[in-house]
């Protein structure tokens, strides 16, 4: 996230200007400054006075909100990586993330500490906890005008109005936390019932504002890798966060006059990346943690919202509200990103009549950052699952002996660039050291990134055209053994493809299952264009899965929902818990109706 002294630039340009907007409440550059600093001092206390032997890493588990963004740019004032937490995984899993990261900070939302209480269990962890919500006091009511602002439609404020965060002082310090004297507890003091210190986050803004804060600790940015058999976690430095930082600001075009909408939640990299890009160039950040369509309707006209960071489910859900064609007549919205990897031709079509030319798929995962992107224009022309190389990467394709392919054959993809990390946490990577020059065949995406780079190779199959744009055609790896099948898992996912292409689906996925009721079969759930049109999807979905993979039998079956992650993904277990009762009980009607038949 941004560092103090970029906030004070900017605070000393344009005081007044309006820095972050979380519903009600409105941070002008002044009092993001004010905020941020007394949060670093705040933390500053709690560290210990010599450097201790184990890395000071802090995680968060929490939707996007002003108090995070604070504690986000007071963490890397400080020089501590806060890593950002799926509250969707289960316990055992982030269980185990925590102990690979091994925090000394926690910052949690109330909603999320049922679940951190459940992972941290019993065991004794020397760490700060710093809960984010508000005194008991004073709540934070959605729509109500908490902090003297004029509370417009929705529970929004009017367009210009300025509303004010004042500083907390211990006076408002929560009541669980305070002595009988209405002071806040000592530093480190143990929460009741609890067995690590707690500061909550209004307690840390009643520090002073510091003379001098601390030299930074260190320099590294860690992000957890989803999915897989254990939890990994990337490390990058923060050298190269200028570099990514200035390849984006060319890419979109950000600058001080945007207003960008977070509406996917802050642990995922790139929606981090991206706002803690349109801060630097001193953008507006509104955020929001609910993903409600109408709430982003009024949202991007009220704010006067020019850029913005969407999850999949969020933009499938604004793109099907009645009133999600307003930002179009108003002309202000120009950029809208969000994970591509899943999304096919009734989005890209749809975004287009409705938000206008504005919508750009990126191809991204924790490994690689932002690697590929296609913009509204290329989308209308180009397959699903396709992309640019984003400006400082270079993609190339590899064979099975790790040379260099030319352009039109298929093979691993691997990635340089400042977007690229440097490794994992725990676990080595696969990096090869290449030469993109002349002669070599590569496509290398940017011309001048051509020499000798070090290349992160990745699962990802594919392919590149003349033009520098990457087709993703399967994955190398992460099927299990047991069905793993190239030939298979290749049909697999150009089946898929075709099905994203297909105009008379709104979303579909193709799901691989084993199970006593259906046996090896494909699982197809799809979502119509409209009620009334699922037999057409029916016979399309059919007759793609005969034509791709005719050895293997598709279930087919119309859905109302396909549940995505914030990153892109679709959420298997999920989506086969709600469809595969269904299938089983549709496959023993069928069965008892041909016994009764043939009898």
């Amino acid at each position: 996230m941004i560092r103090i002294e970029h906030i004070r630039r900017h605070a000393t340009a344009r005081p007044d200007a309006t820095a972050v907007v979380d519903g009600t409440v409105r941070l002008s550059w002044t009092d993001f400054a004010d905020a941020v600093g007394r949060c670093a001092a705040g933390l500053t206390e709690q560290l210990p006075e010599e450097r201790p032997v184990r890395p000071v890493r802090a995680v968060f588990l929490s939707g996007p909100r002003w108090e995070l963004a604070v504690l986000l740019a007071a963490c890397a004032t400080l020089g501590i990586p806060c890593t950002g937490l799926d509250p969707a995984q289960d316990t055992d899993r982030l269980a185990r993330t925590l102990d690979l990261l091994d925090p000394s900070i926690v910052v949690v939302s109330a909603e999320h500490a049922p679940l951190l209480d459940a992972a941290l269990g019993t065991g004794a962890r020397e760490l700060l906890r710093v809960p984010l919500d508000p005194p008991a006091e004073s709540p934070r009511t959605p729509g109500a005008d908490t902090a003297g602002g004029a509370a417009g439609r929705n529970g929004l404020p009017e367009p210009g109005a300025h509303v004010n965060v004042p500083p907390a002082t211990a006076a408002t310090a929560s009541p669980a936390h305070a002595d009988a004297a209405g002071r806040p507890t000592p530093a480190g003091r143990p929460d009741t019932g609890s067995g690590e210190p707690v500061r909550p986050f209004h307690d840390l803004l009643a520090r002073d504002l510091p003379r001098r804060l601390p030299e930074p600790l260190h320099q590294e940015s860690l992000a957890v890798v989803p999915g897989g058999p254990r939890p990994r976690v990337t490390v990058r430095g923060s050298a190269a966060e200028g570099r990514a930082l200035i390849d984006l600001v060319d890419e979109f075009g950000f600058d001080a006059h945007d207003t960008h909408l977070v509406a996917a939640p802050l642990w995922q990299p790139l929606s981090l990346q991206l706002a803690r890009t349109l801060l630097t160039v001193g953008a507006a950040l509104v955020l929001d943690d609910t993903g409600d369509a109408e709430i982003l309707v009024a949202l991007i006209a009220a704010e006067h919202v020019t850029t913005t960071m969407i999850e999949p489910g969020a933009l499938g859900r604004l793109l099907v509200h009645p009133d999600s064609a307003a930002p179009a007549r108003v002309g202000r919205l120009r950029c809208v990103i969000t994970p591509g990897r899943h999304l096919g031709r009734w989005t890209v079509d749809t975004a287009w009549a409705r938000l206008g030319p504005v919508l750009h798929l990126a191809l991204t995962s924790p490994e690689t950052g932002l690697a590929g992107l296609l913009t509204p224009e290329e989308s209308q022309v180009t397959r699903a699952r396709t992309g640019r190389a984003v400006l400082g990467t270079t993609v190339v394709v590899l064979g099975d002996e790790g040379e260099v392919l030319p352009a039109g054959r298929p093979g691993r993809l691997a990635f340089a660039g400042p977007h690229v990390m440097d490794g994992y946490l725990d676990g080595e990577a696969e990096f090869r050291t290449l030469d993109t020059g002349a002669g070599t065949g590569a496509g290398s995406a940017v011309g001048e990134d051509a020499g000798e780079r070090r290349f992160l190779v990745t699962d990802d199959l594919g392919v590149l055209d003349e033009h520098g744009r990457f087709t993703l055609t399967g994955r190398a790896g992460g099927v299990r053994a047991a069905v793993r099948d190239r030939a298979v898992d290749a049909a697999l996912f150009r089946l898929e493809s075709d099905l994203l292409n297909l105009p008379c689906l709104r979303d579909t996925a193709v799901v691989r299952v084993s199970l006593p009721t259906l046996g090896d079969a494909l699982v197809v759930p799809f979502i119509a264009v409209a009620v009334g049109r699922e037999a057409t999807g029916y016979a399309a979905l059919r007759t793609a899965c005969a034509r791709r993979v005719p050895s293997i039998p598709a279930h087919v079956i119309a859905v109302d929902h396909i549940p995505y992650s914030p990153t892109g993904r679709i959420r298997t277990a999920e989506l086969l818990r709600a469809v595969v009762p269904i299938l089983t009980l549709n496959l023993q009607l069928e069965q008892t109706v041909h016994q009764e038949i043939s009898a």
